[in-house]
């Protein structure tokens, strides 16, 4: 009777720890190509949703949907301090997003947060049966 419980109770746990990749899943990571554009900086991701990111390669699983992304540009030179900026980032499922800063001016710390480019990810559209949109 006590096995069958604690087997139970067992199964009950790991079903409820489902994790990011259980279902179609969407990817935000920094973009750290370089860029012939010089007001487009690497930024970091700081938190989605309000929860803080912290996987040593800066990026967030997240379910598709609506979401609040808010990066960190760090100090350039001429300047000390870290700014910060929140954008709303529509995902899709199976898709990952690369993050950057636009500059407004290379003299001035007022930055616009973009998506330098958006890629399906293979993987998760194979797992989930999820057809490439064009």
């Amino acid at each position: 009777m006590k096995r069958s419980i604690l087997a139970a109770s067992i199964l009950a746990a790991t079903a409820a720890v489902a994790g990011p990749y259980d279902e179609p899943y969407s990817i935000i990571t920094v973009d750290t190509l370089k860029s012939a554009d010089p007001n487009l900086r690497k930024v970091i991701v700081n938190r989605v949703d309000g929860v803080t990111i912290t996987t040593v390669d800066n990026k967030a699983v997240v379910a598709p949907g609506p979401h609040t992304v808010t990066m960190d540009l760090p100090p350039r030179q001429g300047f000390h301090q870290a700014t910060q900026a929140d954008f709303p980032l529509e995902t899709k499922a199976c898709t990952r997003y690369y993050v950057a800063a636009k500059l407004d001016s290379p003299a001035l710390q007022t930055w616009t947060p973009v998506v330098r480019s958006q890629e399906p990810i293979g993987e998760c559209m194979r797992k989930f049966k999820i057809a490439k949109t064009p």
